[in-house]
This record gives structure tokens, sequence and C-alpha cells, in this order.
């Protein structure tokens, strides 16, 4: 009688956690990150580039626009021993009527079927993780030192990404994308509410979105802090901190 109450005691437990794990919902089956992020020689995508900068000393913003082309040159193999792809950056005016011109270099590591990383000025950036699926999230900064004391990119630290709009039309630069995936990074304003100069106040906003067979589309990165201004005797103007910017990257075309 105790070993048929023991089974029993057993196989109802057994159920519940099955049960349990059954109610998270979890669905592996997903899309390739490759379908989302596609790297080969030769690929290139074209965007235009709007560029907001300080100006007076930080006292205020001007906003100037490029058009800048990304293109994957070549295969390599970075400094983990991965391969990974190597990625020129070149710029030109907005029309696009002058000399494409080297920019930048930067470098996407598919890390097996698991996640995708770039590298920009040495900071490594998860940009995608499996599975692409609702509302699932990552650390996609967790590479990055951004909380020791003298990080130039402390307001990096603990950004958790996560999709939306999975597989969802966007219109962008005149053309509507069938099927894409938006990668919110960071929606953050400290302290929250209105902006008032006389009060100090920082955002950190970052979304991306990415198209199936293209790759990204659309970004839009904004990071400022203002210091509000310093009374008598001290008196000192209220300006925006260095390394306050914003970078927006509309598509225009690819190959």
């Amino acid at each position: 009688m105790k070993t048929n109450c023991f089974i029993l005691l057993m196989f109802l437990l057994g159920s519940m956690a099955i049960s349990s794990c059954g109610s998270k919902n979890i669905d592996m089956s997903s899309p390739a990150l490759a379908d989302y992020f596609p790297m080969q020689a030769g690929k290139y995508i074209t965007y235009r580039i709007d560029s907001t900068l300080l100006t007076q000393f930080g006292a205020d913003t001007t906003v100037r626009s490029y058009r800048v082309r990304d293109t994957y040159d070549a295969e390599i193999t970075d400094n983990l021993g991965r391969k990974a792809w190597r990625v020129f950056r070149s710029i030109s005016n907005l029309a696009g009527t002058s000399a494409y011109i080297p920019n930048n270099t930067f470098s996407a590591t598919p890390v097996g079927e698991d996640w995708v990383e770039w590298n920009e000025n040495n900071l490594r950036f998860m940009k995608l993780r499996f599975p692409i699926q609702e509302g699932f999230m990552w650390k996609g900064n967790s590479f990055i030192d951004a909380t020791s004391i003298n990080s130039p990119v402390r307001y990096l630290a603990d950004w958790e990404y996560g999709y939306q709009n999975v597989g969802q039309p966007f219109t962008v630069g005149g053309k509507t994308f069938a099927n894409t995936i938006t990668v919110l990074q960071r929606d953050e304003v400290l302290p929250e509410g209105p902006f008032n100069a006389s009060f100090y106040k920082q955002w950190n906003y970052s979304i991306e979105v990415y198209a199936e067979g293209i790759g990204l589309v659309y970004k839009n990165f904004d990071h400022k802090v203002w210091q509000p201004p310093v009374p008598p005797p001290d008196s000192r103007a209220g300006y925006w901190e260095d390394g306050s910017y914003r970078i927006v990257l509309t598509y225009i075309d690819h190959n």
C-alpha cells in the first residue's frame, strides 16, 4: 500500500512539474538569426545618417546629415579566435554625389546559432539572440565594462534587449519591409517627467529594426545628459555633458 501511495505521489509531482513548465509557453521554434542578419562578402546597405552633435561647448546641439554605406569585406578571425566578418563603413554627402571615403571599421561575429555580436569602437554588443520570439529578452551589453568607476560608458550598464513586432511589416525611407523584427534596447528617462532646464536630466533610448534577408534597416540611439545651471556665486550656465549624442540610421538601399 505504501509503495502504491509513493508511486501515486511521484506521478502527481511529475504532472505538476510538466504543467508548470508548459505554463511558461516558451516556443523554441524560431527563424535563424542569419535570416535577419545576413553576412556575405560584398554585401552592403546604404543609410542616411543624422548625427546630433554638441556645439558652443555643450550649450546647444546641431544635426549633421550624411550618407553612409556598410560593406561586408571579408571573413576574418576576431580577437577571441572566432570566425567573423570585417565591415567597412564609408561616407558620402547626403545626396550621395561625392565619392565614398573610408570612415570606420566594425566586425560582425555569428556565435554559432546562439547570438550575433557586433564590435564597434572596441565595444561588443550582442545584437540578436536566439530564439527570435516576441518578448524574449537578454542582456545585450553584458560584454561591455559599464560598471567600473572609470568606464566612459557607464550609461550602457544593465541594458535588457527585447524583441517586439516579430514578423511584422515596417516602413522606413519610403519602403515597406514585409517581415521585420524590432529590438528595443533601452527606453529610460532619469528622473522621469518633462524636461526642465533648471534640473538634471538623462535620456537613454535605443531601438533597432532588422528586415528579413537584408539586415539592419533602422536605428535610433540617443544618449544625452543635461547639467543644470549653477546660481551665484559659482554661476555656471546649463550644458549638455560631453559624450551626449544621437545617431539615427535610415535605410536607403542595399545590393
